[in-house]
C-alpha cells in the first residue's frame, strides 16, 4: 500500500518538492513539520514528536493499534492473505465447536426450557438486545443434549473433550460439562470465542464454573468484554468490574469502556492488555473485607506495571498518562445495581474515583505500625515505589502530604526519607521505550536482516546482556517482526532466565512474531566467552544505530531540499545533535574494533 494514499486518508497533505508535508497529526503545531517521503515510503515528524517510520508504524500510531492488529487491518485493506505460521488446526476446530455450542445454548434459552431463566434475566435488568449481543445462553440440565447435538454435527468425542465442552464422568463416558447453567461466551480481545463462563441458577456449587484451562482458554490472560470495549477503552480509558453481569449492564447503559476481570484479582497479563491501549484504568471492585484484599492484590499488580513499564496510547509513550484509580462502591452494592438504578450515579462514581496511589497509601498506613519510628520508616519504604511512580508535580506532592499526615510526621521528614539512596533505588523506574520509527514496508519484506537477527539472538540467548543493551532502541530495527520481538523483550523486564524471557516474548497472538522467534531459535550462534559476547553485541548495536542515523540524515536532506524549508524553533539544535551523534557513534565503533582485535 502506498504510504501517501494511506496517510492522506487521515491527514491533508501538500506537495513540497520530492515529499509531502502537513501539520503533524500527533501534536499541536502552527508550522508543518510532518513529512511523507514517497520514494522511501516513510514519514517523519521533524517537530515535537521527533519520530517517524513506514506506513505500518503510521497506522499503529494513528489508530492506536498494536503490531498484529495493524498488520491484519492493512492486509485486509490491501487484499493480502497473511501466512498463518504455526497455527494449530486443533484450535481452529475448537473455535468452531465453541461457536456451535454458543448457538445451541442461545436456542435453549429461547425455548420453553429457558422461560424461567429469561424471567431471571429480566429481573436482573437485561434487555433482549444485550442478551443477544453478548450471546448469553442456557445449558440443558440433562448432561447429554449438547454432546449429542455436536456429535450429530460431525464432531468426534475426542474433539469435544479437547475443546472443553464435555468431560469424562466416573463411568468413563463423556458428559456435558455445563448443566442447567446461565452461559456467558468468553471471547479474546480479537473476538475469538475461546471458552465459557457458567453461573449456577439453582444454588448449586460452584456458583461459577469456567471452561477448563487449555491452549485456548487461559483466564489469567482474558478480560470479559474486551473484544467489544477496545475502541472505547482507547478513547476513554478502561473501567474494570468483577462480574459478567456488571460488564453487560454497563454496555447496555452505554458505558462501552467497561470490562470484567476473570478471577478474584487482576493479573499482570490482564493489566498489560489494558496498558497497551490506555494509561487510564479505573477499578470498581467489592469493598467488603475479601474484596478489599483482592483490590489490594490487583492494585499492586497495576501499580507495579505502571511503575516498571511505560504506557502506550495512540502510539506514544508517557508515564504522565498513567492514571490508575479506585471506585469506592456504596456498601453492599454491585456496579450493575447502581447502573440499573441510576446511570448518572454510576457516572459520578467513576468521575470521583480515588487515585490508586492514595488508596494504596491509606492501606499501607492503616495496616502498618504508625506509632514507632521503625514502623513509620517501613511505611515510607513501602509507599515509596508508588509515590515515585507519580514523578514530580502536584500529584506527587499531594501523595507525600497524605503519607506525612497519616504518619503524623513533618512533610520534610518524609521527603528526606524518600530521597535516601536505599529507598530511591527500590523505587526507580527503568527507562523503557515503546516502538517508534521504522523504515521497512510491511508487505515488501526482506528475506532476512542478519544484523537485527544476530542482535536479537544474543539478547534472547544471554539474559546477562540486558545491562549492555541500555543504548539499543526499537527504532534501530527496520523489520517489524524484529521490532516487536525487541519491544516484548523490553517489556519482559530484568531478572528473568532465558526460558522465562522467551515465554514472555512468545505470548499468544501474532503468528509473524511467533514465526520470527522460531527462526531465531533455529539459527546457530557462534560460541563466545562473556567478554567477546558483550563486545560482539555492542558492535552490532553500533551498526544498527549507524544505519538508523543514516536513514534520519537522508530524510533530513530531502526535507531541507525544499525552497525555502519550513524550520521551527529548535530544529537547528536537532540537526546539530544528529551530526554529533554520528561522530560519537563512529568514535565508539573505532574503540570497539580495537577491543575486539586486541
Amino acid at each position: 500500500m502506498d504510504i501517501v494514499d494511506v496517510v492522506s486518508q487521515r491527514v491533508p497533505l501538500q506537495r513540497s518538492g520530492n515529499s509531502y508535508k502537513a501539520n503533524c497529526p500527533f501534536h499541536q503545531e502552527k508550522t508543518p513539520s510532518f513529512h511523507v517521503f514517497p520514494d522511501r515510503q516513510s514519514w517523519r515528524c521533524f517537530g515535537a514528536c521527533a519520530t517517524g517510520g513506514d506506513v505500518l508504524s503510521f497506522v499503529m500510531r494513528a489508530e492506536g493499534l498494536e503490531f498484529g492488529d495493524a498488520l491484519r487491518q492493512m492486509a485486509q485493506q490491501a487484499g493480502v492473505t497473511l501466512p498463518q505460521r504455526g497455527q494449530n488446526p486443533q484450535n481452529q476446530v475448537a473455535h468452531k465447536i465453541n461457536e456451535d455450542t454458543r448457538a445451541y445454548f442461545q436456542r435453549t434459552l429461547a425455548s420453553a426450557q429457558g422461560s424461567s431463566t429469561r424471567e431471571y434475566l429480566e429481573q436482573r435488568g437485561l434487555d433482549k438486545q444485550a442478551i443477544e449481543a453478548f450471546g448469553i445462553g442456557l445449558s440443558p440440565s440433562d448432561g447429554e443434549s449438547l454432546k449429542n447435538h455436536l456429535v450429530r454435527e460431525g464432531y468426534s468425542q475426542e474433539e469435544l473433550a479437547s475443546a472443553g465442552v464435555v468431560r469424562a464422568g466416573d463411568d468413563n463416558v463423556n458428559h456435558d460439562l455445563f448443566r442447567g447453567r446461565l452461559m456467558f461466551p468468553i471471547r479474546d480481545a480479537h473476538g475469538n470465542l475461546v471458552g465459557f463462563g457458567a453461573r449456577s441458577l439453582d444454588g448449586s456449587e460452584p456458583k461459577y464454573l469456567n471452561s477448563p484451562q487449555g491452549a485456548l482458554f487461559d483466564k489469567s490472560r482474558l478480560l470479559y468484554g474486551m473484544d467489544r470495549a477496545r475502541t472505547d477503552v482507547r478513547k476513554e480509558g478502561a473501567v474494570i468490574v468483577e462480574g459478567y453481569m456488571d460488564a453487560i449492564a454497563a454496555h447496555q447503559a452505554g458505558f462501552k469502556n467497561v470490562v470484567a476481570q476473570m478471577g478474584t484479582a487482576l493479573t499482570e497479563f490482564q493489566v498489560d492488555e489494558i496498558r497497551r491501549l490506555t494509561g487510564k484504568m479505573t477499578m470498581a471492585l467489592d469493598q467488603d473485607a475479601a474484596g478489599q484484599a483482592a483490590t489490594l492484590r490487583s492494585l499492586d499488580v497495576v501499580l507495579d506495571n505502571f511503575r516498571t513499564k511505560t504506557v502506550s496510547n495512540q502510539g506514544s509513550s508517557s508515564t504522565a498518562e498513567a492514571d490508575p484509580r479506585i471506585i469506592v462502591m456504596p456498601p453492599g452494592q454491585d456496579p450493575d445495581e447502581v447502573i440499573h438504578r441510576s446511570p448518572s450515579d454510576w457516572t459520578k462514581l467513576v468521575e470521583s474515583a480515588i487515585p490508586a496511589v492514595t488508596f494504596r497509601i491509606n492501606a499501607i498506613t492503616s495496616q502498618g505500625d504508625t506509632t514507632s519510628p521503625e514502623g513509620k520508616a517501613k511505611c515510607v519504604a513501602e509507599a515509596a515505589p508508588f509515590i515515585h511512580l507519580l514523578g514530580s508535580g502536584i500529584q506527587q506532592a499531594n501523595a507525600v502530604e497524605l503519607l506525612a499526615n497519616n504518619l503524623d510526621v513533618p512533610i520534610d521528614t518524609v521527603k528526606a526519607a524518600l530521597s535516601r539512596p536505599s529507598v530511591a533505588r527500590r523505587a526507580r523506574r527503568p527507562e523503557q521505550q515503546r516502538p517508534a520509527a521504522s523504515t521497512a514496508s510491511p508487505f515488501a519484506r526482506l528475506d532476512h536482516d542478519p544484523m537485527e537477527e544476530h542482535c536479537l539472538q544474543l539478547l534472547l540467548g544471554f539474559p546477562d546482556l540486558r545491562e549492555a543493551a541500555d543504548g539499543l532502541r526499537s527504532e534501530f530495527f527496520q523489520r517489524h517482526e524484529n521490532k516487536e520481538v525487541f519491544t516484548r523483550w523490553l517489556d519482559a523486564g530484568p531478572g528473568m532466565g532465558k526460558d522465562e524471557t522467551l515465554a514472555a516474548v512468545r505470548r499468544n497472538g501474532d503468528d509473524a512474531v511467533t514465526g520470527q522467534l522460531d527462526l531465531l531459535s533455529e539459527k546457530p550462534l557462534i560460541a563466545l566467552d562473556a567478554t567477546k559476547r558483550v563486545a560482539s553485541f555492542l558492535e552490532v548495536v553500533s551498526r544498527l544505530e549507524e544505519r538508523n542515523l543514516r536513514s534520519l540524515k537522508s530524510e533530513e536532506v530531502i526535507r531541507f531540499a525544499e525552497s525555502p524549508p519550513d524550520i521551527e524553533d529548535g530544529e537547528h539544535d536537532d540537526i546539530l545533535r544528529l551530526n554529533q551523534q554520528f561522530k560519537k557513534n563512529e568514535g565508539l565503533r573505532r574503540g570497539q574494533a580495537q577491543e575486539i582485535s586486541g
